[in-house]
C-alpha cells in the first residue's frame, strides 16, 4: 500500500513540475499582455477625450464669438449654459480680462478661483492651455479658449470629466481578468491532461516496474506509451527484464545441473565406502556361511534322520543359501568390473526369480504370475545380471505387500529391437514427491523396516549399462509398476562403469 502511494507521489510530482513549467510562462504572458493592453487602452481613451475636448472648445469659441462682438452678455451666458450640458462636460466658466467671472456653471462653481487663475495665465501667455486636474472630486481635463474683440477679451474654461476613464478601465480590466482566468483554466486543464498522458502515467508505470524488479519480480513489462523518450526508456526496460529473466533461468538450470552432479558425487562416495565395508563383511561372513551350508547339506543327506529333523536341516541349508546369495549381491557392488554376457531368455529368468521368491510370497499371501505370448524373448543382459534386475524389482513388490497381494511380470516386444519387462504390484504405490528419487542410491521409504536403498540403484545401473532404461509408470489402480526396456539379442562385451565407480 505504501509503495503504491509512493508511486503516485512520484508520478504526480513529475506531472506537476511539467504542468508548472507549461503554465507559469503562460500566466506571465497573460499578465504582461493585460498590463500592456491596459496602458494602451488608457492612452487611447485619453487621446479621444483630448480630441473631444478640443472639438467642444471650438464650439464654445464659435458660440461666444458673436455674443462678444455684439456685447450681449446675457446671450453669452445662455450659450455657455447650453454648451455646458453636453455629455461628459463637467462645466464651463467664462472670465473677463481681469479674471473676474462672467459665468461659472454650477458643477464647477466651487473651483472658480482655481479656474480664474488658469484664465489669467492664458491671457498672460496669449495661448490656449490644456491641463489635467482634479476638479469636482475627480480627475478632469481643462482647456482654455480666448476670444478678443473691440478691446474686450473673454476667456472660457471648458472642463471635461475623466472619471469615466477609470470606470471604463476597471470594467475592461475585470472582463480581461475573467477572460484570462478562463483561458488559463482551459490551458491548465489541457496541460495537466497532456502532461499526465504523455509523461505522468508512463513515468509512473516505469517507476512501478523498477520497484517490482527491485523486489525480485523479473517477469515485468511496462507499456511503451507517452513521449518518445519515455517509449524508448520503456522498450529498454522491457528488454532488460527479459534479459534478466533469461539469465535467472539459465542460472537456475546451472544450479540444478550442479546439484545433480553433486548428488551423483555423493552417491559415488557413499557407494565407494559401502563397497569397502561390504567387501570386508562379505569375506568375513561368506566363509563361515559356506561351512554352515556344507555341513547342513551333508547332515541332511545322511540316512536315519527323522523327517522333522531333516526338514529343519533343509531349512538351515535353504536360508544359508539365501544369505549367501544376498552377500553375493552385496559383493557385486564392490566387485571389479566384468564383461556383460551374450544375452539371456527373459521368461526363463523371470520364472527362476518367482520360483526363488515363492516361499516368501506364499508366507505373505502374495500370488505371482507371468504374462507373455509364449514366444522366445532374449535381451542383451546375461542371466546373472538380468536375475539381479528382476529379483530386486520383485523383492520390492513383495516387501510393499506385507499383508497379501499380487505380483505380475509382463513380457513384450516394444519393436523390432526393444523388449520390455514390467513388474507390477498391488501395494500402496510410490508417492509423487518421492518418484524422482527412487533410483538414487541409499534412498528408501522403508528405512524403519530394514530397507537399504541399493536395490533400485543397482537395477538402474545394470539396465543403463546394457543400453536400456528403467522407469516408474502409472498403473491407474494403485500400486507400483516398474518398466524395464532393453535391447533385444546379444550385446557386444563391454566394461560396466557402475561397479567400477563403486569400487573407486
Amino acid at each position: 500500500m505504501n509503495t503504491h502511494r509512493g508511486e503516485g507521489r512520484s508520478a504526480m510530482g513529475l506531472t506537476l513540475q511539467l504542468w508548472l513549467m507549461l503554465l507559469v510562462p503562460i500566466v506571465l504572458a497573460v499578465a504582461l499582455y493585460g498590463a500592456a493592453i491596459h496602458t494602451t487602452r488608457h492612452q487611447f481613451l485619453r487621446s479621444q477625450a483630448t480630441a473631444e475636448l478640443r472639438h467642444h472648445a471650438s464650439l464654445v469659441e464659435a458660440a461666444i464669438g458673436g455674443a462678444v462682438e455684439r456685447g450681449q452678455v446675457e446671450l453669452l451666458k445662455q450659450r455657455i449654459e447650453r454648451l455646458a450640458q453636453a455629455e461628459r462636460i463637467l462645466g464651463i466658466a467664462a472670465f473677463d480680462e481681469r479674471g473676474a467671472p462672467i459665468l461659472v456653471t454650477d458643477p464647477i462653481a466651487g473651483e472658480s478661483a482655481e479656474l480664474a487663475a488658469l484664465a489669467r495665465r492664458a491671457l498672460a501667455t496669449g495661448s490656449e492651455m490644456e491641463e489635467e486636474r482634479t476638479l469636482g472630486g475627480g480627475p478632469a481635463l481643462v482647456r482654455t479658449v480666448t476670444f478678443s474683440q473691440r478691446g474686450l477679451s473673454v476667456v472660457a474654461v471648458v472642463v471635461r470629466e475623466l472619471r469615466y476613464l477609470d470606470a471604463f478601465a476597471r470594467s475592461s480590466n475585470r472582463g480581461l481578468a475573467l477572460a484570462g482566468a478562463a483561458l488559463l483554466a482551459a490551458i491548465a486543464l489541457i496541460a495537466a491532461f497532456a502532461s499526465r498522458a504523455t509523461v505522468g502515467r508512463p513515468a509512473g508505470a516505469i517507476v512501478a516496474g523498477v520497484e517490482r524488479v527491485a523486489r525480485g519480480e523479473l517477469e515485468v513489462t511496462v507499456p511503451e506509451a507517452g513521449a518518445e523518450e519515455l517509449r524508448r526508456l520503456a522498450r529498454a526496460f522491457n528488454a532488460m527484464t527479459a534479459s534478466l529473466t533469461e539469465a535467472r533461468a539459465r542460472l537456475e538450470q546451472e544450479q540444478a545441473a550442479r546439484a545433480a552432479v553433486e548428488r551423483k558425487l555423493q552417491q559415488a562416495h557413499a557407494l565407494s565406502a559401502v563397497g569397502q565395508v561390504v567387501a570386508s563383511i562379505g569375506h568375513e561372513i561368506g566363509s563361515p556361511l559356506n561351512v554352515i551350508l556344507a555341513r547342513a547339506r551333508r547332515l541332511a543327506d545322511q540316512p536315519g534322520w527323522p523327517e522333522p529333523a531333516r526338514g529343519e536341516l533343509e531349512t538351515i541349508a535353504t536360508q544359508s543359501e539365501r544369505i549367501s546369495r544376498v552377500v553375493a549381491r552385496l559383493l557385486s557392488v564392490a566387485r571389479p568390473p566384468r564383461l556383460l554376457g551374450r544375452g539371456s531368455d527373459v521368461a526363463q529368468v523371470a520364472r527362476e526369480v518367482l520360483a526363488f521368491l515363492g516361499p516368501e510370497c506364499r508366507q505373505r499371501g502374495i500370488t505371482t504370475r507371468i504374462e507373455d505370448d509364449g514366444a522366445p524373448l532374449h535381451v542383451v543382459l546375461d542371466a546373472d545380471h538380468l536375475f539381479q534386475v528382476v529379483f530386486n524389482l520383485c523383492l520390492n513388490a513383495a516387501q510393499a505387500q506385507p499383508h497379501g497381494g499380487e505380483i505380475t511380470v509382463r513380457l513384450a516386444r516394444r519393436d523390432a529391437r526393444k523388449a520390455a519387462l514390467e513388474v507390477e504390484d498391488r501395494g500402496p504405490g510410490v508417492p509423487p514427491d518421492l518418484a524422482e528419487h527412487v533410483f538414487e542410491a541409499f534412498f528408501t521409504s522403508r528405512g524403519d523396516r530394514g530397507g537399504t536403498g541399493l536395490g533400485l540403484a543397482i537395477v538402474e545401473g545394470l539396465v543403463r549399462e546394457a543400453g536400456g532404461v528403467v522407469e516408474l509408470v502409472p498403473t491407474g489402480h494403485g500400486g507400483a509398476c516398474f518398466r524395464v526396456t532393453l535391447p533385444q539379442g546379444a550385446a557386444a562385451p563391454r566394461i560396466s562403469p557402475h561397479a567400477g565407480e563403486a569400487r573407486a
